[in-house]
């Protein structure tokens, strides 16, 4: 083996070990203008009956490692978000993709983002726990 193709295995194995631990994906990556990443959210109580989860819509900017956005409340159920467009601030860790959210004053978000921007964990909503999770994406339309 020569040293040409010694540099080429060396790189190749050094790109195949970025690939398997890079950090998680930011939802979205500016390079110019404002763009922002559509949301689907729901949570549902950590302890006790869960019935439907509360549902909304989020609309995200990541930038820097920091968070910015809105939630809309679109639950069937009551719910004190629905149908209100609450601010969403937060950070996230480039390095972990440890997240942490807050909409309005109303509810309080830990979790982490994968590598496709699914961003999951534990919120405080209304004084309870509920497991959220908020994937990529717009709601199915029927």
């Amino acid at each position: 083996m020569n040293l040409f193709d010694l540099s080429r295995a060396v790189l190749a194995a050094a790109v195949l070990a970025a690939a398997c631990f890079a950090a998680p994906a930011l939802a979205v990556t500016n390079g110019g203008g404002t763009t922002f990443s559509p949301y689907v959210a729901a949570f549902t109580p950590e302890f006790g009956p869960s019935g439907v989860p509360y549902v909304g819509t989020m609309q995200l900017v990541v930038r820097d490692g920091m968070i910015d956005g809105t939630y809309t409340g679109i639950s069937a159920r009551p719910d004190f978000l629905t149908n209100r467009i609450s601010q969403v601030t937060g950070t996230v860790n480039s390095g972990d993709g440890y997240v942490q959210l807050n909409v309005g004053n109303a509810l309080a978000f830990r979790g982490t983002m994968d590598a496709d921007g699914t961003i999951s964990g534990t919120a405080t909503y209304r004084g309870r726990l509920y497991e959220f999770v908020a994937k990529p994406g717009s709601p199915a339309r029927r």
